[in-house]
């Protein structure tokens, strides 16, 4: 298996983590590395892209849930960016986690979601 390049994108009041290729044992560490380092990934949300991942195991699964009960422990958000029918949605359907995170079918629709929230929080402040 290759490695998978991940990316950081920082915006006011969210980042965006993306990951490529594939997400396995051998590559995983550094997704984990990213969303787990407070200085990198410490706004209010986080947004996973995950549309240009072609493979996906276990321990990349791991991940993604670990990060998932990170960023709810510290009241942050996670939304996972996942192409409809991709290998990524069709193993998290087969793993039954597919209800387990927020997921949106493209980077713009994660962002639009951010930034609706965060319009209705000014708005009810």
């Amino acid at each position: 298996m290759t490695s998978s390049p991940v990316l950081l994108e920082r915006s006011p009041g969210f980042d965006i983590v993306t990951a490529r290729g594939e997400l396995d044992v051998l590559s995983v560490g550094r997704l984990r590395s990213v969303v787990f380092d407070p200085s990198l990934c410490g706004q209010h949300v986080l947004i996973v892209d995950l549309t240009d991942v072609a493979f996906i195991d276990a321990r990349a699964l791991g991940v993604l849930l670990a990060t998932r009960r990170w960023t709810h422990a510290r009241s942050a958000e996670l939304i996972v960016v996942v192409k409809p029918a991709s290998v990524v949605a069709r193993v998290l359907a087969a793993a039954s986690l597919e209800a387990v995170f927020t997921t949106v079918d493209t980077r713009e629709e994660a962002v639009s979601r951010v930034e609706r929230s965060r319009r209705s929080r000014m708005v009810g402040a």
